[in-house]
């Protein structure tokens, strides 16, 4: 049953991603279903911030009892998590609709409307984005905001006139930036224990994590510890991605998780080697953003349900962009330009 279980959330995802998005036309229709339904599920889930509690649990638990987490608060406000797991996966989930979002928001179609102006991929784009914005801040998890940012700053090199000049300093930035903050952080984190529930306290327990675990996972050898490992300290929730994975499969398992973001890395390099024009080039780093924003998550909080199953489909996408077939989806593509910042962009004069 777990193996069914397993094929159905990651196998299905990933030949999907593989097989079916980069046919002719899927692309910009996929994007979109993505950034509508996201966009949507997040409006309903909008009031857990002030009412702190989640109205999908009022509404499912009627039908599906017992099968939901207690709503968590920060701050006097709650953590939106919505129809997904907590606020950690809400954040995941909506860090990659928030960056297709801003990719069909930067396009337009050549066809035009009945009143000449240009049609836009996304309808109410704004509004979407504005959304997604709002309900990922709702969310009060750090480590999505953080891997935003980072997919943020990945996709802006897609998306510059001079992709070398914006890539060299993104790069020059994360360095100038990350090491300060890193050094603050490690300061953070080795003060006194801090009051149960504060920021400062979970980024301690994230720490001991490490501590605690890191031993046990190299005494689980190759294999790991399946289900079965001790939990010292009273740490009962695994909240690394990584450190999860080396605990329950082993050194393998790790290698293995580890090896498939850097074939997804490899693929998104190689199909923007080859991207042919600007739209193309944008869309293949903002995907690639959204698998670094998503590497960089799960070192403070584990993969699950709805964010484990976008992975997968990241990750064949991946290859799809790789494979034979793409020249027919940029034959479509072609229709869908990059949107340059000029008078003329919007309306079209016949």
């Amino acid at each position: 049953m777990v193996l069914i279980t397993t094929i159905l959330e990651c196998g299905v995802p990933y030949m999907a991603g593989k097989l079916l998005v980069e046919r002719p036309g899927m692309r910009v229709e996929t994007v979109r279903r993505i950034a509508v339904l996201m966009a949507i599920a997040a409006l309903f889930a909008m009031p857990q911030f002030f009412l702190k509690t989640n109205p999908y649990i009022y509404f499912w638990s009627h039908f599906f009892p017992g099968q939901w987490r207690n709503p968590a608060t920060r701050g006097g406000f709650g953590r939106v998590d919505g129809p997904y797991e907590g606020g950690e996966t809400a954040g995941m989930v909506l860090l990659i609709g928030l960056l297709l979002a801003l990719w069909l928001q930067h396009c337009k179609t050549k066809s035009l409307g009945t009143i000449g102006y240009l049609d836009r991929p996304l309808k109410y784009g704004r509004a979407i984005i504005l959304i997604l914005v709002t309900t990922l801040y709702m969310t009060q998890s750090r480590g999505p905001w953080m891997g935003t940012v980072i997919a943020g700053m990945i996709a802006s090199i897609g998306r510059a006139k001079n992709t070398l000049r914006q890539a060299i300093l993104v790069f020059g930035l994360g360095l100038v930036v990350g090491i300060p903050l890193y050094s603050m952080g490690k300061d953070y984190i080795s003060g006194p224990t801090a009051q149960i529930g504060s920021e400062q306290q979970t980024a301690q327990y994230r720490k001991a994590l490490i501590d605690n675990f890191v031993p046990i996972a190299k005494m689980g050898g190759a294999w790991g510890w399946g289900n079965s490992f001790p939990h010292p300290g009273g740490q009962e929730s695994v909240d690394n991605e990584y450190l999860l994975v080396w605990l329950l499969q082993g050194y393998v398992g790790l290698t293995a998780l580890i090896l498939i973001f850097v074939e997804g890395i490899v693929s998104f390099v190689r199909a923007g080697i080859k991207a042919r024009s600007f739209q193309e080039r944008y869309f293949i780093l903002t995907l690639f953003g959204i698998l670094l924003g998503l590497a960089a998550c799960v070192s403070t909080v584990w993969l699950a349900d709805q964010a484990y199953e976008i992975f997968f489909l990241i990750i064949g996408w991946s290859q799809a962009l790789n494979s034979v077939d793409t020249g027919n989806q940029q034959q479509y593509d072609d229709k869908v330009t990059h949107e340059l910042p000029r008078p003329d962009s919007v309306l079209v004069f016949t």
